[in-house]
């Protein structure tokens, strides 16, 4: 059964810093959590997006 924790900040890396510190506090048996996400937005996506014009002005 999925478990989805969430976490918001001014930044990309504060929301994710948020979030996984949510997740250290979930006690569950056999449980493993992703421990990259946001980094592709944060190293570089993000840019190349807004260069491209895909978010917006």
């Amino acid at each position: 059964m999925p478990l989805v924790v969430t976490g918001k900040g001014e930044t990309t890396t504060a929301a994710r810093e948020q979030a996984y510190d949510r997740v250290d506090r979930v006690l569950l048996p056999d449980c493993y959590c992703r421990d990259d996400i946001g980094e592709r937005w944060v190293e570089g996506d993000g840019d190349r997006l807004r260069a491209w014009g895909c978010l917006g002005p």
